[in-house]
């Protein structure tokens, strides 16, 4: 996901082939003002209580206050961060989770007037000395680090810092953990009064109307008593975080100073330019490798697309931590067989525009990430890319390794993205930027269906089970790439798992797949898996009963707990339906002596529509049991008020993983 704290999105910076650094007209240096506020600590600080509004909690950050100041200092512009932090901690987790303090100095910036300390119950002040500050290096970033040291219950942490850096004209700061609330937070963003950012808050944040005070321009937010807010299953948390987002707009000292800056606009004619603009060299060798793609003079356009991706993603292996400089050029790649995500994209713009085809470049806004904001342009979550094709209205992912054409990334769709529109001034063709609806593949495409037969086999003992799954849409798609990549002998280990699924057994035989080309999702060809297990597990001998664990053979099922109350609404990855068929044959002499345990019911429906629900029922025709089970999940969102039958969706399936029919005698 996109670091908020991170200076700029590298891949933005990438497509969009432009610094975000530029020196700003001349203006009066700020004053010492906030730089004094946070250099006095109390003498004496007061202890605090736990807000009664967090009574369970190991930890409150009593207050977080965060200062932006963009100054200028020889004529070149510098951002500030001050940050000061107050934390009470209540036990032994919050101790634990409070004993060490690791500050992030990102490249190009530097920490100072780094200073800690702890505030016993008993009113004791232990300060951080400056030697107990450490550097250290975790997964490439680098970190101040410092232990709190004589930390107990009931006790405080106060510490605040500086960071310099050059200036980011996109921000976005978040206001809540999984695990420790806020009781007060202020950010304040002071630029030079000529320089007007536009802020919004999200969640519960709330930002003020900006003010002028003296050569100062300042934009105020604040928010109080802000929850933990921790992953929920079927939940996205991170779009739900409360933050404040932020962005330079104009410059009032010129003569453009009401030509907004940093627009949408801007990044559809740069993104545009710098995926469509090829030198000779690179025509030529894209010219020459699509020679060896064999497309037909005569196939129709939907067929060129399909077969240009899975030429390229055959071709050409796609890695997103490529950072060579070759990354991108069409020729390289081509030699190398290597490219980047962003150079990918770019390669295969440069087959639709050799081919003339007509398309649309899309950036989305991801489901499972901070959003793009259509009314405050934050370029730095212009992360991913999609191509939209009007005359067939799907999409294709280029930098999607396992996704084929119309599929792409789910969380990439069901959302809004950014549609850059081509269009010419004079002779040169540049594009504009619309927002719209990216739509999800129709639910009922996306399905883990199940059709089994089984019966006893002559020893009595076992069962002989004949499983077929059927695979269709995103149900499919994680698996084909098992055909692709591995090997013959990994290939048959993963699917005797899938097959096992159903039943646990080392003798599966008559194995089958069917479909299982990346390239047969275009037509949502159904990946069929199918197998004979012969296995013992289902049963169980008691006396002269058998014991049937026909549940089990709809495979593992998850079962939702809620010991907290809710705080997310219901989100899919994607809408999709589960039908199976079991068919068991009663062994002679024998009759069923619970089969209602196999009727459940529990859905909620939008005028005759199912929209959610789990659904089993049965038939017995002589010997021959007949049950259907369905699950659906139509929609990608159910709402709070929902969220209780949806958990009792979730919970049935599990519920008809544990029945067990009882075989008798007669």
């Amino acid at each position: 996901m996109i670091n908020p704290v991170k200076q700029y999105n590298m891949k933005a910076r990438i497509w969009l082939g432009i610094s975000l650094l530029f020196t700003l007209p001349a203006a009066a240096q700020m004053n010492g003002l906030y730089a004094n506020s946070f250099a006095a600590w109390s003498e004496k600080p007061p202890l605090h209580n736990i807000p009664s509004q967090f009574p369970d909690a190991s930890a409150v950050y009593l207050q977080d206050d965060r200062i932006f100041l963009y100054r200028f200092e020889d004529k070149e512009m510098y951002q500030y961060n001050y940050v000061y932090k107050l934390i009470k901690v209540a036990d032994d987790k919050g101790i634990e989770m409070f004993n060490k303090i690791y500050i992030p100095v990102y490249r190009n910036s530097e920490v100072n007037d780094l200073k800690a300390r702890v505030i016993t119950p008993s009113g004791k002040i232990i300060n951080t000395p400056s030697s107990a500050i450490k550097d250290e290096t975790i997964e490439g970033t680098r970190y101040k680090f410092f232990a709190m040291e004589g930390l107990e219950k009931n006790a405080e942490i106060e510490f605040s810092y500086v960071v310099k850096k050059n200036p980011s004209f996109f921000g976005s700061e978040i206001f809540q953990t999984k695990s420790t609330p806020y009781s007060k937070v202020n950010v304040s963003i002071v630029v030079p009064k000529h320089l007007k950012f536009e802020a919004m808050g999200f969640n519960g944040f709330t930002v003020l109307k900006d003010s002028v005070i003296g050569d100062q321009r300042i934009i105020a937010g604040y928010s109080e008593n802000i929850k933990a807010l921790d992953e929920e299953k079927y939940a996205l948390r991170d779009p739900n975080l409360q933050r404040i987002d932020f962005k330079l707009s104009y410059n009032l000292s010129g003569d453009k100073s009401n030509v907004k800056m940093y627009t949408w606009n801007e990044v559809a004619r740069n993104a545009y330019n710098n995926l469509t603009n090829y030198s000779d060299k690179e025509k030529k060798a894209m010219n020459k490798f699509l020679k060896g793609a064999d497309i037909p003079e005569d196939a129709q356009e939907e067929k060129v697309i399909t077969m240009l991706e899975d030429y390229m993603k055959t071709k050409i292996n796609i890695d997103e931590k490529l950072v060579s400089e070759d990354a991108s050029n069409i020729e390289a790649i081509i030699k190398t067989g290597n490219s980047s995500d962003y150079g990918a994209s770019r390669f295969f713009i440069a087959m639709l525009e050799n081919r003339g085809i007509n398309y649309q470049i899309v950036f989305p806004s991801v489901r499972d990430e901070l959003p793009l904001v259509e009314n405050l342009e934050n370029w730095n979550r212009v992360d991913e890319m999609l191509v939209y094709f009007p005359s067939t209205r799907k999409y294709l992912q280029p930098s999607g390794v396992i996704t084929r054409y119309p599929y792409v990334e789910p969380y990439w769709a069901g959302t809004r993205g950014l549609y850059l529109k081509v269009t010419s001034i004079g002779d040169m063709k540049t594009a504009v930027a619309k927002f719209d609806t990216i739509p999800m593949v129709p639910f009922d495409q996306h399905a883990h269906n199940l059709d089994i037969t089984a019966k006893m086999d002559e020893s009595g003992d076992s069962l002989i089970i004949e499983s077929k799954q059927i695979l269709k849409g995103y149900g499919s798609m994680y698996y084909r790439p098992i055909w692709a990549f591995l090997t013959g002998d990994k290939q048959e280990e993963a699917v005797k798992d899938i097959i096992s699924s159903v039943a646990k057994s080392p003798n599966i035989n008559n194995i089958r797949v069917e479909n299982k080309s990346m390239t047969d999702i275009t037509d949502n060809k159904p990946l069929v898996i199918s197998g004979v297990i012969h296995t013992a597990e289902p049963l169980e001998k008691a006396g002269r009963k058998i014991l049937f664990k026909i549940g089990e053979l709809i495979g593992p099922q998850e079962q939702m707990y809620q010991e907290k109350p809710r705080q997310l609404p219901v989100e899919l990855q994607y809408p999709h339906v589960l039908d199976r068929v079991i068919r068991f044959t009663v062994p002679e002499g024998y009759s069923i002596k619970n089969p209602n345990d196999l009727n459940m019911n529990i859905e909620i429906k939008e005028g005759n529509d199912v929209v959610l629900g789990f659904k089993s029922s049965y038939t017995l025709n002589g010997n021959a049991l007949t049950v259907n089970v369905n699950e659906t999940y139509k929609l990608l969102k159910y709402p709070m008020s929902q969220f209780e039958t949806f958990k009792r969706v979730i919970n049935a399936a599990a519920d008809f993983n544990k029945i067990v029919l009882v075989l008798e005698k007669k």
